[in-house]
């Protein structure tokens, strides 16, 4: 089977991160292609395995060149799938289904569609035909299916649940918490908080650093580590330069388990989330979760079960769950093996590819 994974850009964030580790496992059986819509970064990601390119397209609405370079190479190879992976990459997927009318594309779902335009919009009637033309869609939680479905009135007997995999790194936790605390001037037994995310509003940064500054004078040990990059990134930076010893920013890093397994607590405050594969990476690595309850996050983090989860963004109650784990070891190691246990019955990546495939040739038989 030939499979054209299309994503936005060819570049480690989370949607394109996974289509990388899934298209890789396919390849293995398949012939898959690995395009992204517009110019890689210099740290491009790359699918082994598989053939790597990029369109070369413009950020705006609709790139007429973009959509005659996508048609072309759509002819040239004939894939027997199209998974669009991205609203940009639903938008041209769809534009060039009405030149070759014969291609089945597989949406992936990975967040809660109603946050992308206002009910009646322009943009909402938009996005609405453009579903009338994708064949199926998988979303990454059950949460994120219903909010397609309400949304844009999808059938419910053209989208499926597909968790996101997550490939099972094994580290050495001690001598990676080691690790981790000399690379960053760390004492031996500070207690480190982890974010991976890139700086956007979305990814609500602001809030974590106040609940850092709430929870210092509670927890002298505490230690802050950002991974990723984006507009933002300055910004943020700023407003942290009297903590430059407590609050570190890691950049962009590709093996972000290793980083996860030298951590203590995996923290998320985030306005919009599908299912969080962060969380999922972190929980691989026996390290729970504190996260706000948005979008699909209450599917991975069981409160007291597998991590601490919290309504709304409350930061006296975000202090609270990190310091009842940082005085509680215990409770803190019961909650990590909870985490790891739960993503590996549900959400490794050989399993995720089994589903794709079995899908991949139920849409091209149809």
């Amino acid at each position: 089977m030939k499979i054209l994974q299309l994503v936005t850009q060819r570049q480690y964030r989370g949607a394109e991160v996974f289509a990388a580790e899934l298209s890789q496992l396919l390849a293995k059986n398949n012939d898959v292609i690995f395009a992204g819509l517009y110019p890689a970064p210099e740290n491009e990601l790359e699918a082994v395995n598989c053939r790597n390119t990029d369109l070369n397209g413009t950020k705006k609405f609709l790139d007429l060149s973009l959509l005659i370079k996508l048609i072309r190479l759509i002819k040239k190879e004939n894939p027997d799938i199209i998974q669009a992976n991205g609203s940009d990459t639903l938008k041209y997927a769809v534009f060039a289904k009405f030149r070759i009318p014969h291609l089945k594309i597989v949406y992936r779902n990975i967040s809660m569609v109603s946050s992308w335009s206002s009910s009646g919009s322009y943009k909402r009637k938009f996005n609405a035909l453009l579903f009338k033309k994708v064949n199926y869609v998988t979303s990454v939680g059950q949460q994120a299916l219903n909010d397609l479905v309400k949304t844009y009135h999808f059938p419910v007997s053209k989208t499926k649940v597909i968790r996101r995999g997550i490939p099972e790194l094994t580290y050495d936790r001690v001598a990676e918490k080691t690790a981790l605390r000399k690379q960053f001037g760390f004492e031996e037994n500070d207690f480190v908080l982890l974010h991976i995310g890139r700086f956007s509003p979305e990814k609500n940064h602001p809030f974590l650093i106040d609940v850092f500054r709430k929870l210092k004078p509670l927890l002298p040990s505490l230690k802050m580590i950002f991974i990723g990059e984006g507009p933002l990134l300055d910004t943020i930076k700023q407003t942290t330069s009297d903590v430059v010893n407590d609050i570190k920013y890691a950049g962009h890093q590709e093996n972000v388990q290793q980083y996860l397994a030298g951590a203590d607590v995996f923290i998320l405050g985030s306005k919009i989330e599908g299912v969080p594969g962060v969380v999922l990476e972190a929980a691989m690595q026996y390290v729970p979760s504190v996260a706000v309850n948005v979008g699909g996050v209450g599917e991975v983090v069981a409160d007291h079960e597998t991590g601490c989860i919290i309504e709304g963004h409350d930061a006296d109650k975000f202090v609270n769950a990190i310091s009842e784990l940082a005085n509680d070891r215990n409770l803190l190691h019961q909650l990590g093996s909870n985490a790891h246990k739960l993503v590996m019955e549900n959400y490794t990546l050989n399993r995720c590819v089994q589903q794709f495939e079995e899908l991949y040739q139920q849409v091209s038989k149809s």
